[in-house]
């Protein structure tokens, strides 16, 4: 099971300064933390706030030593294929790997739960 691969998620967004835009994350960040705690996650952004993934990373616990970084993206694009590989690899070291997981919205879940919105908003059902 994936939960089993990794001492810690890091929860990604993109990230952007307008403070309003960052609630929705925060809020799915404090979830993850009343189920799962400090010691298993952490919500960083790629860009344009804080705290970064570089932050997050220096902060981690010392007994972290395989992370899963998981993408609030809904598909991958050039920050998936090309930004966010270098910042993790600039970030690893013997003490520390860590793994880019595939954005959220390539998740069945998700797609379903997109489809069902989009049903609800056409009038229709699924």
């Amino acid at each position: 099971m994936l939960h089993e691969e990794y001492d810690h998620i890091i929860l990604l967004a993109h990230g952007s300064p307008d403070p309003l835009w960052k609630q929705p994350f925060e809020s799915l960040y404090e979830q993850a933390l009343a189920l799962y705690g400090r010691q298993r996650c952490s919500l960083a952004f790629m860009e344009l706030t804080t705290p970064t993934l570089e932050e997050v990373t220096a902060n981690l616990p010392e007994h972290v030593n395989k992370v899963g970084v998981l993408p609030l993206f809904l598909a991958v694009g050039r920050h998936l294929r090309k930004d966010v590989p270098l910042q993790i690899e600039a970030l690893q070291s013997e003490q520390l790997s860590m793994t880019l997981l595939p954005p959220i919205g390539e998740d069945e879940t998700i797609k379903q739960a997109m489809q069902a919105v989009i049903a609800s908003h056409i009038g229709k059902t699924l």
